[in-house]
């Protein structure tokens, strides 16, 4: 008897992790009617009945009443279809089951998936399977961490479309995303002993920004950070022209009454160089808009990134750039610090910090990213370089008279100039809402001889890569 209850623990402990790892991917919603197929899948209705194994394809319409119709056959939902073969849905090839809910005059149509499937789904579509596969691992381990980090559209875990994570089912496999996913097994980003809240995105523009300033929610780890690495991409400088009139009518389309635009500014940066204030004086009235208002109103595929400025944009080359060789520290002078208020409490961050003031280099930064147990070491290093300076007291802060912005070491120095007149041109760097892990940074860095576990350890500091099952 006893053995026989540890085993039946055993089956059932097992069992709940199994189904721990099975995702809801929202494919479709409010769906009326759509094309199934597949070869040697079964039906499953509410009542519990099951159909024979079908192969081939047909049309399912929503009947009313919480059912589906194929031809003269009614089927209750929720119907589940299973295989061990892939399951076509409109043409599109999905693994694990197929769920048919009903949902107000519709239906939605949900890929119940293995999590390690289902990223295999993913990444194609996030990062070319041609990059350096350390870019892809930590692509993995963000995905995965973005997946199980909570629900994002209500009891279903995720959808298929760009704004949870571009999911292409079969399609969007490759043997090089395969040794990416398996490679890095079960493994996410947790702080605080929970999984971790997680953001990647195209192109910095050479700055990565804060989760406060971009969503004014202030989370430890997503802080304004310099690119460690010099690189191009198709983003990294973009130019728009856009007329006052298409600018207040998107405007418009958002909610924002702005009427005929006279003159347009930034108003205020974050840390990183990002507008995250624009002033705009119309017929309406002045008007203060943020950056990701103004971005979106017009078109995030227009203003790609709001690391922007009106006119023909500025020379920036970023500070942080890494170095073609390590420099001798016998041969380098150390900088006074003049303000040592501003560093911070945790060793990792220290250590940004003093290579942000010149303390290390960017190529002994590298080298130290990753190895937790030497921080102190490093940090003790970093101290004795600054000994033996005068330091002078912090300087009082002034306060400003009209709107500043204080910038990161290294980052953009954009115009604060505004623009008038019947049309505007806009120059920026970047793309994507600038939170996380810059894909094309990550590309540049993995090239540049860095580890995923080193990439991850940059751009989210004091989290801990962990496997999650």
């Amino acid at each position: 008897m006893k053995r026989y209850i540890v085993t039946l623990l055993f089956i059932l402990i097992f069992s709940q992790a199994a189904e721990a790892r099975d995702v809801l991917v929202l494919l479709k919603s409010g769906a009326r009617q759509c094309k199934i197929g597949g070869t040697s899948y079964v039906i499953r209705v509410a009542s519990g009945g099951v159909t024979p194994a079908i192969t081939g394809s047909f049309s399912l319409s929503y009947a009313g009443g919480g059912s589906l119709s194929a031809g003269a056959v009614s089927y209750a939902m929720p119907v589940t279809v299973t295989s061990s073969s892939p399951i076509i849905i409109d043409g599109v090839s999905y693994h694990g089951s197929i769920l048919f809910e009903a949902s107000g005059s519709g239906f939605n149509i949900v890929n119940q998936v293995d999590v390690e499937q289902y990223l295999k789904g993913v990444l194609k579509d996030e990062m070319s399977p041609a990059w350096p596969v350390e870019a892809l691992k930590a692509q993995a381990v963000l995905a995965r961490t973005y997946t199980l980090s909570s629900k994002k559209h209500g009891k279903y875990d995720l959808c298929a479309q760009v704004h949870c994570q571009s999911y292409s089912g079969v399609a969007g496999e490759s043997p090089a995303i395969d040794e990416a996913v398996s490679a890095t097994g079960g493994e996410l980003l947790k702080y605080g002993g929970s999984v971790a809240q997680v953001f990647y995105y195209g192109d910095s523009g050479g700055f990565s920004a804060s989760s406060r300033a971009v969503w004014g929610k202030d989370i430890p780890y997503l802080q304004a950070r310099p690119d460690p690495v010099s690189y191009s991409s198709p983003n990294a400088r973009w130019q728009t022209t856009l007329s006052m009139q298409q600018i207040s009518s998107s405007l418009a389309a958002a909610g924002i009454q702005v009427g005929s635009i006279s003159s347009i500014r930034p108003y205020s940066r974050d840390e990183s160089g990002r507008v995250q204030q624009l002033e705009i004086n119309g017929s309406g009235g002045r008007k203060l808009v943020t950056g990701s208002q103004f971005r979106l109103a017009v078109g995030a595929g227009v203003v790609k990134s709001t690391l922007f400025e009106f006119g023909a944009g500025t020379v920036y080359t970023p500070q942080a750039a890494l170095p073609s060789a390590p420099q001798s520290t016998a041969q380098r002078n150390y900088p006074v610090i003049t303000d040592r208020s501003t560093m911070p409490e945790k060793d990792v961050d220290k250590l940004y910090w003093m290579t942000q003031n010149k303390i290390f280099t960017v190529q002994e930064l590298v080298s130290m990213i990753g190895k937790e147990k030497d921080y102190p070491k490093f940090i003790a290093e970093g101290e004795a370089r600054m000994s033996g300076k005068k330091l002078p007291a912090a300087p009082v802060r002034q306060p400003a008279a009209q709107p500043v912005y204080n910038t990161a070491a290294g980052a953009p120095q954009l115009s604060m100039n505004g623009a008038s007149g019947s049309s505007v041109t806009i120059s920026g760097r970047g793309s994507g809402h600038g939170v996380g892990m810059p894909q094309w940074t990550a590309k540049a860095l993995a090239e540049a001889g860095w580890s995923y576990r080193q990439i991850l350890e940059y751009y989210f500091p004091g989290t801990a890569l962990e496997r999650g099952y």
